[in-house]
């Protein structure tokens, strides 16, 4: 073998070597694009993800604020609802007086207010009621005081028991009793 021999076998193992080295260097950087890619999809899936739940916090924000904002509303109309019936009612009371069966309704009102009372009761009333609670009471046979300093637009207060026991049994604390189980059916009516 000549030195010419050795030296192309010398350079064709060179070029193998380079070629083999060469081959391995683009697998290498195909490797690693690939990874690079893979990592680059990742980061931004959680870009995504993460601009998902945020923009998903800001419409819950939105939308529970919304939410909230109805509430306060129909909240208010239901308010101004139960003003709007209790302050009519209060006004068609004004009348009550001069209704015909005004007397038997002060005369209920009465019967429960003295339901279990004994002995000397006072009557507290309006003026404008101290003659029928006199004739109810004489009806009733009961031995009554009627005070008549009481401002209402009907009905009547007793005192029994050496005042140690007070009934109110008027117009005005039986509206306000129903105002609550009027703001109950108005709240149903409104959320339905």
């Amino acid at each position: 073998m000549a030195i010419e021999d050795i030296f192309r076998a010398l350079e064709q193992q060179a070029d193998q070597e380079i070629a083999e080295m060469l081959d391995a260097a683009r697998q290498q950087a195909v490797g690693i694009e690939e990874d690079g890619e893979a990592q680059g999809a990742h980061i931004r899936q959680e870009k995504i993800d993460g601009a998902r739940q945020q923009v998903a916090g800001r419409v819950a924000r939105v939308i529970n604020a919304a939410r909230l904002d109805a509430r306060r509303g129909i909240a208010g109309v239901r308010e101004n609802a139960i003003e709007n019936a209790y302050g009519q009612a209060l006004a068609r009371l004004d009348t009550l007086r001069s209704q015909s069966d005004y007397p038997a309704l002060f005369r209920a009102l009465a019967e429960e207010a003295l339901a279990g009372t004994a002995g000397e009761v006072t009557v507290q009333v309006d003026p404008a009621d101290a003659q029928l609670a006199a004739k109810v009471m004489s009806d009733l046979g009961v031995t009554a005081t009627i005070d008549a300093v009481a401002g209402t637009r009907g009905g009547l207060t007793v005192l029994a028991d050496d005042g140690t026991m007070v009934r109110r049994n008027t117009v005005e604390d039986r509206v306000e009793k129903y105002r609550a189980v009027g703001e109950s059916a108005v709240a149903e009516a409104l959320s339905a």
